[in-house]
């Protein structure tokens, strides 16, 4: 099958979607497929065999893509649309596989060309926005009409979390809609870590991600303050981030930035993450929005160590209270979980191997592999 896969994003960039996007080129492409992938002008190369990587060319007035709905990626998506255009006139594809809201691009061209298309779907489009920004909450309905009738015109949707499966099926008119959820990423290179993370000593809590709000960053620094006096030898190590969000939090965790309690790692390539996580004793995933599934929470359980996350959705869809800490989305609950592992290595332990089995056995990426093989075969 020749495949058009379009992927709204900096390719390659070592955060969610994007590592996500590689398993499933690497999965087409070890099924036999032939792949154009379309990105944006940003990223580093990846080498897949049976994978050809276009770019669209880079909008004015762009200097970066930042994370989540903004005026840059709106540009860059306009880009996307022309060069979809371009290539899909050049070539008679099979499928258009659209991730996220390169979906709107695709159905424009099956309305053009009559090509099918596939809806990746990674999260809900139309709650992103309006959580990036209150002001389009009049219009919410808007994005939600768009997103329903690009499920409905579908070939079929992949969603990556059980709460995006539920909303596809009650658009979709065959009900053709699959789980694929994400798989662990665990990259081994120690070389150029940090010192600030290499030399961290004490019971050490970790947060890996990007620090945009919907993260939670507020909610775990709130809770941490609460436990370090009780605690003095706890730390915190927060790793990834721009520099202006650092510099956001740095001010936020004031005095216990200063007492080397919160230590901003910064970025840290992503080959080096099972590296990296080996570093902590306590894993935290403070989001407070969102429906979909973080993709690092896999990787947290493979770890082996235990895991606090907030008790909402976008954590207990996937994960339960026999495989991680599951806290209220509060500060005095998050002080508590805390303070529950810090005070009790067995439980650590204990609570640690539980998820290393269960992500073993669910979200294994041989699972992953034939569960889009799967899709693929089922297509009408």
């Amino acid at each position: 099958m020749k495949i058009l896969f379009l992927a709204p994003q900096p390719f390659f960039t070592n955060r969610g979607t994007p590592i996500a996007v590689r398993a499933a080129l690497q999965a087409l492409a070890a099924q036999g497929h032939s792949v154009d992938v379309l990105s944006y002008h940003e990223g580093e190369d990846v080498h897949i065999d049976s994978v050809t990587h276009h770019r669209t060319v880079k909008p004015p007035f762009v200097k970066r893509v930042p994370i989540g709905p903004s005026w840059q990626k709106a540009l860059c998506d306009l880009a996307m649309l022309f060069k979809t255009v371009s290539m899909a006139r050049r070539n008679r594809y099979d499928v258009v596989h659209a991730v996220e809201e390169s979906a709107f691009i695709a159905w424009f061209i099956r309305l053009i060309f009559g090509t099918p298309y596939i809806f990746d779907m990674d999260s809900l489009m139309s709650l992103q926005i309006v959580e990036k920004s209150k002001a389009l909450t009049p219009i919410s309905w808007v994005f939600s009409w768009m997103e329903k009738r690009t499920v409905k015109r579908s070939q079929g949707v992949l969603a990556v979390c059980p709460a995006l499966v539920d909303e596809a099926m009650r658009h979709h008119p065959t009900g053709n809609v699959a789980l694929l959820p994400d798989i662990p990423f665990t990259g081994n290179d120690e070389t150029g870590l940090p010192e600030s993370l290499t030399n961290a000593t004490g019971t050490r809590l970790m947060y890996v991600g990007n620090l945009e709000t919907y993260q939670g960053i507020d909610l775990m620094l709130d809770g941490f303050a609460k436990v370090a006096d009780k605690h003095p030898d706890a730390v915190l190590l927060i790793v990834g981030g721009s520099e202006e969000h650092i510099a956001q939090y740095k001010a936020k965790a004031g005095d216990l930035c200063e007492k080397n309690r919160v230590i901003f790692v910064g970025p840290v390539p992503i080959d080096s993450l099972g590296v990296v996580l080996g570093y902590a004793d306590i894993l935290v995933s403070p989001r407070t929005m969102g429906n979909n599934t973080p993709m690092k929470v896999y990787s947290y359980l493979q770890s082996g160590r235990p895991v606090i996350a907030t008790r909402l959705s976008t954590h207990t869809q996937v994960m339960n209270d026999d495989v991680c800490v599951l806290v209220e989305p509060d500060a005095e609950a998050m002080a508590a979980g805390m303070e529950k592992l810090i005070g009790s290595a067995d439980m650590r332990q204990q609570i640690g191997t539980a998820g290393k089995t269960y992500v073993e056995r669910e979200f294994s990426e041989q699972r992953f592999r034939q569960r889009l093989e799967d899709f693929y075969n089922n297509l009408p």
